[in-house]
């Protein structure tokens, strides 16, 4: 599993949003995928944004293979005085679901190309 290492202040930790992070933000907040939508509109509420942060954090940790046992108010908290720190992980966050599209984009079109191909 790959991950990216975000920087907050002197933190280097790593960060991954793939499936398993979206999951475990849904279970903590009780979001739909749907919501996620929310953040690119700039609806999402802060704790939200700090908890989806946090999962991925969480997860980045998993696919690093490295014992996590961080809380939600410590992250937060290393974003005191590292604002642009958050901006970071959002951006991250923005790849992770641009792979996740273009991952499904390529499917429809494989789909699409193995019909005309049976035609």
């Amino acid at each position: 599993m790959t991950y990216e290492i975000i920087e907050i202040g002197e933190h280097k930790l790593p960060i991954r949003f793939g499936f398993n992070a979206l999951r475990k933000y849904s279970l903590k907040t009780g979001s739909t995928l749907n919501d996620l939508n929310k953040l690119a509109n700039g609806e999402m509420t802060f704790n939200d944004a700090f908890v989806l942060i946090y999962a991925g954090i969480e997860d980045g940790h998993r696919a690093a293979k490295q014992d996590f046992r961080l809380t939600v108010d410590e992250v937060t908290d290393m974003f005191d005085g590292n604002i642009e720190s958050m901006e970071e992980c959002f951006e991250i966050l923005g790849r992770a679901m641009g792979t996740m599209e273009g991952d499904k984009a390529k499917k429809r079109l494989a789909k699409r190309a193995k019909r005309k191909a049976k035609s």
